[in-house]
């Protein structure tokens, strides 16, 4: 648990990167963890000056055939761009966690926040 709680920090202080998921719910997860980098493909199609302000890219679609080929898609706009593709936050992400798509994160995120919030503020964590 504590290799996940640390990269989960690693990734959120990661100002300078763009996290880009597929959908609403990828996104939404994402934020129940504290991060506010997050674009979905369609905000990035919408808008394409949202990348601007960023250096780096994490590219966290699903890991099924949809989402190779839409993460091909994105690499190719963002590296266009001079965006720096970072493929191993993107390895980590599914190794770590062992999910195929980043909505699943849903059924983690009780667990995970518990361990975040004791990390952050361990003497408000009660003991019995």
């Amino acid at each position: 648990m504590y290799k996940i709680i640390s990269f989960l920090y690693r990734l959120r202080e990661k100002k300078d990167s763009i996290i880009v998921v597929e959908g609403r719910k990828d996104k939404e997860v994402l934020r129940e963890f504290g991060f506010n980098n997050v674009y979905t493909i369609y905000e990035l199609r919408k808008d394409d000056r949202i990348f601007l302000n960023y250096r780096e890219a994490i590219i966290l679609t699903d890991n099924d055939n949809k989402g190779r080929i839409l993460y091909k898609y994105v690499r190719n706009l963002l590296e266009s761009d001079g965006i720096i593709i970072n493929d191993i936050e993107r390895r980590r992400f599914f190794k770590y966690f062992k999910v195929r798509e980043v909505e699943d994160l849903r059924k983690h995120v009780e667990e995970i926040k518990f361990y975040i919030n004791y990390f952050e503020n361990p003497e408000k964590i009660l003991y019995f």
